[in-house]
């Protein structure tokens, strides 16, 4: 079975015998509202409701498959982010700059120069 019809028979056939069976929910209950059964007028608006959530469940669905495994990709994405930042805290240090290392031996040289010089004035 090609994927186009899989995805007909398993996600968009669904959605429309949901949303089908919500607005004929809607309707009656709307109608027995109508009659005076009160009851009935919470219903008319948790059908509606049933219906939107099921929009929303079914364009997850198609926009990242299946949700397990939306989950799975997203927490591996985050596991090697955590695991790349881990390593580069873990990484030696840089080689110090050749020309700082001359500079302090400079420095120091200097330091030794002045320590033994003794001058009477």
């Amino acid at each position: 079975m090609s994927r186009r019809w899989k995805d007909i028979l398993t996600l968009h056939l669904p959605l429309v015998i949901v949303v089908v069976f919500c607005m004929y929910a809607t309707f009656n209950q709307y109608g027995r509202a109508q009659e005076g059964i009160q009851r009935s007028w919470a219903y008319t608006i948790q059908w509606p409701i049933i219906g939107i959530f099921a929009f929303v469940i079914w364009n997850r669905y198609r926009k990242h498959g299946n949700l397990t495994r939306w989950f799975t990709d997203r927490y591996r994405a985050r596991v090697e982010s955590f695991r790349a930042e881990a390593e580069a805290q873990e990484a030696p240090p840089p080689p110090p700059d050749p020309d700082q290392v001359a500079w302090q031996a400079y420095v120091e040289d200097l330091r030794r120069r002045e320590a033994g010089r003794t001058d009477v004035t």
